[in-house]
């Protein structure tokens, strides 16, 4: 064989060999392989956002190229925004560090909170684990029986810390609306809420995850133990017929703006996100892998033991086209929001 025919023959073999499976070089599996993620938590260790992003750390290197192991860390405080600070200015921006926050942490810049310093339209959105479905609550022997109730009658909630949805909710309602809340803060949980609810202490609560009740309190649900008035989101619970949501509630496009503003962040209810800059090929790769553990039969199946609502999933993609709209959002209405959740 001459000698441009044996290196024409070598030069096929590698191209051949090039081409077989599993032989083309994928970066981000190289990039990924024998690292350690690290998965930043904005909440306390033990609630139910803690127990959603640990779950889905714990199976992430299951659907991620290169399998790299995670490891969670809890940073708590002000609603996910201590930790959202340090994900978008300390932490590095190589895809080796991701969060996990609620919802809220998306517009906490938006109305102007101090606190928040950074952009929620640069984070890096990587999917949220369910949408949530706040529920307007009241006991069965209280006098508010009705969503009409609300309006004409003083309805006195219980709620958690200032900055918590059964506090911030209400008081919107309140301001947009006219609702007639009176919000008992200081509760410290909705544990204690229902408790004082069984109690007599109180009426009702003014906002109460669906995913939280049907698992803490599913028989309140079937047995009429509670009314339920109003559904806390953008689009109905499926399993919460005939009840109105929040938007349905609005007299006039300005109101529906603002309450938009203000009850998105239950739409990304439980969002993962990495800080900005992320490259894009890593960003890619999570949220490919987030979009997997979301339609995967065993996670499905560990979400049934685990009595773990996955409602309507969120996309990475999605949740950033949301929060661009939001910013997009009229001055005047953006400003109104903001002073409702202020509870101004």
């Amino acid at each position: 064989m001459d000698r441009s025919r044996s290196r024409a023959v070598a030069l096929g073999l590698a191209g051949l060999a090039l081409s077989a499976p599993g032989a083309v070089a994928d970066p981000v599996a190289d990039f990924y392989k024998g690292k350690e993620i690290k998965m930043l938590i904005g909440q306390p260790v033990g609630g139910g956002y803690d127990t959603y992003a640990r779950w889905f750390a714990r199976r992430l290197p299951d659907f991620m190229p290169g399998n790299p192991s995670v490891t969670v860390q809890n940073m708590p405080g002000a609603g996910g925004v201590v930790m959202t600070n340090s994900l978008a200015t300390q932490q590095p921006r190589d895809g080796t560090v991701i969060g996990a926050a609620a919802g809220s942490v998306s517009t906490s810049p938006l109305f102007g909170m101090a606190a928040a310093r950074f952009d929620s339209r640069e984070l890096s959105w990587i999917g949220s684990l369910n949408s949530e479905v706040g529920l307007v609550v009241s006991w069965k022997d209280s006098p508010i029986k009705t969503t009409k109730d609300i309006f004409e009658k003083e309805f006195i909630v219980g709620g958690s810390a200032a900055s918590d949805g059964n506090v911030i909710f209400p008081r919107t309602m309140n301001q947009v609306l006219g609702a007639k809340f009176k919000v008992i803060p200081g509760y410290g949980g909705t544990t204690n809420v229902s408790l004082a609810m069984e109690r007599g202490e109180i009426h009702g609560t003014g906002s109460w995850h669906y995913s939280s009740i049907s698992v803490n309190k599913p028989q309140w649900l079937q047995d009429g133990s509670i009314n339920v008035l109003v559904q806390l989101a953008l689009k109905p619970h499926p399993n919460v017929p005939n009840v109105p949501t929040i938007i349905d509630l609005a007299r006039n496009a300005e109101e529906r703006a603002v309450l938009e503003l203000v009850f998105a962040q239950q739409d990304m209810g439980r969002p993962v996100f990495g800080p900005p800059g992320l490259p894009a090929d890593r960003l890619k790769a999570l949220r490919g892998a987030f979009d997997a553990f979301v339609r995967d039969p065993s996670v499905l199946a560990e979400a049934d033991k685990m009595k773990l609502e996955l409602n309507k999933p969120m996309p990475g993609e999605e949740i950033a086209q949301l929060v661009r709209r939001l910013y997009a959002m009229p001055p005047e209405a953006i400003k109104k929001a903001s002073q409702a959740v202020g509870g101004g």
